[in-house]
């Protein structure tokens, strides 16, 4: 019997110990989780920051693109302003369905590439030596492949007239994303149709195409209000440079001052680099996010009206609630944001190290308390200042690819051969943006290059002469 009580008594102990101590560690995050923070300078500057001013749909490029990849009979303008009416009903409305959306989807014609297309775009989606050769290939006929896409390449010369741009989004995480992949499909049409003009010897038509493009997409790299469509903005300025060196290359010797854009002599811009626009917008769609949490028992603001929730689900909602701190969220994200567009708004020649030293700016929480504090918050991620920065750098970037697509297209106007070229270079004033020494020659084939500081699988830039 003594030997049963005393089991017995290791058991209640036991028992007990297995009860009470999450119980205690839980009162003592709970009494660590008593406040919430107030809102740190960053927050608060963040919050008050200007919203532009709206633009009418009729004049907003990104009503159009929200309706782009319609069917080629049908208007995107219209169906753009159709689909920015119901964003704005659904940035009213938390608990409205984003499978509500009047968008019917991406036409067939983007889906797949037609079979005469295939063997030129294919290898143009790296604009190089190969795409040249694949150009040239298919150069006979590619005027009668491309004359079934004609709907498409206005449709896109069509986006390119627009000269205002304002994001239309919910603020939250349903907001859809504009066809950006059809987007670039019509554009690829748009630049094989371009080097066609390149070369029957058009420069004039050449310059005035490629001015348009650059122009459109620099306007949306400045205005845009997102991380995602300021980097798609900024590929897109990078792509000119590239697909225009090539085509540039196509003109006949005496049409090649004819066709170098003006807008590529224009550096890139301060506003056009800075991250400060994006990031607050980034910063309001978390903190409104956070907030819907904070509501709605941790529910995210992306799948419309939340399906009933068993008891057990709604007790340990109830339980987490008092371990996730909306502010202290906020701020988080607020001090990282302004950290970030502090460290990136540096002279080239010091970005190299700024963008290396990003992930510095956001230090995981330090010692018990430091941890226990906003648990639930801290758990939900953070706010990747690496990928902050590599979009800063892909930004930055622009400028070397500028100058060196540029350089390139200079030096082709002066007649100067590729064997010379490598002893040009160095005496040039254009220089690498991040070095200020000279970009690089290599002679086989004959390419003017830099190095980027996007991580990529290569950050060389290269430019063929």
């Amino acid at each position: 019997m003594s030997a049963l009580r005393t089991t017995l008594r290791w058991l209640m102990w036991a028992t007990i110990v297995i009860v009470a101590l999450p119980v205690a560690l839980y009162l003592f995050a709970f009494a660590v989780n008593w406040r919430d923070q107030p809102p740190n300078a960053e927050a608060l500057e963040l919050a008050a920051a200007p919203i532009p001013e709206p633009i009418p749909d009729s004049a907003n490029a990104y009503v159009y693109l929200l309706g782009f990849a319609l069917p080629r009979v049908g208007d995107p303008a219209l169906i753009g302003a159709t689909r920015a009416e119901w964003i704005r009903k659904l940035a009213a409305d938390p608990e409205m369905n984003p499978g509500s959306d009047p968008y019917p989807g991406s036409a067939p014609e983007f889906l797949q590439t037609p079979e005469g297309l295939a063997p030129v775009l294919t290898p143009c989606g790296n604009p190089d030596a190969g795409c040249v050769a694949a150009f040239e290939a298919a150069a006979p006929t590619l005027r009668e492949q491309l004359e079934p896409q004609r709907p498409l390449i206005e449709r896109y010369r069509t986006l390119l007239a627009y000269r205002a741009w304002r994001d239309v989004n919910t603020g939250d995480l349903r907001n859809p994303l504009p066809p950006y992949t059809e987007v670039g499909y019509a554009r690829r049409l748009f630049l094989l149709d371009t080097w066609l003009l390149a070369a029957a010897g058009n420069g004039t038509e050449v310059r005035a195409r490629l001015d348009a493009d650059l122009v459109f997409w620099r306007m949306a790299l400045a205005e845009s209000d997102f991380l995602f469509g300021k980097a798609i903005a900024a590929s897109y300025v990078n792509l000119n440079f590239l697909w225009g060196n090539l085509i540039l290359r196509q003109l006949p010797p005496e049409r090649r001052a004819d066709g170098v854009p003006e807008s590529w002599r224009k550096p890139i811009t301060d506003p056009e680099r800075s991250m400060r626009r994006a990031l607050t917008n980034e910063w309001r769609v978390v903190n409104a996010s956070l907030r819907f949490m904070k509501e709605h028992d941790l529910a995210l603001p992306h799948s419309g009206p939340q399906p009933s929730r068993p008891f057990l689900g709604r007790v340990a909602a109830k339980l987490e609630m008092p371990l996730f701190k909306v502010q202290a969220t906020a701020n988080r994200y607020a001090a990282t944001y302004g950290k970030l567009q502090s460290l990136l708004s540096v002279p080239y020649a010091e970005l190299g190290e700024a963008v290396a030293r990003a992930p510095e700016v956001d230090k995981p929480p330090q010692g018990v308390l430091a941890v226990t504090y906003n648990l639930l918050g801290n758990g939900l991620g953070n706010p990747e200042p690496s990928l902050v920065a590599n979009n800063a750098a892909r930004v930055a970037d622009l400028e070397g690819g500028r100058r060196a697509a540029l350089m390139a297209a200079d030096l082709r106007v002066l007649k100067i051969p590729a064997e010379l070229a490598g002893v040009m270079i160095p005496l040039a004033a254009s220089r690498d943006p991040y070095t200020g020494g000279p970009f690089v020659w290599t002679a086989e084939p004959g390419t003017v290059s830099f190095t980027g500081l996007e991580r990529t699988s290569d950050t060389r830039h290269r430019f063929l002469y």
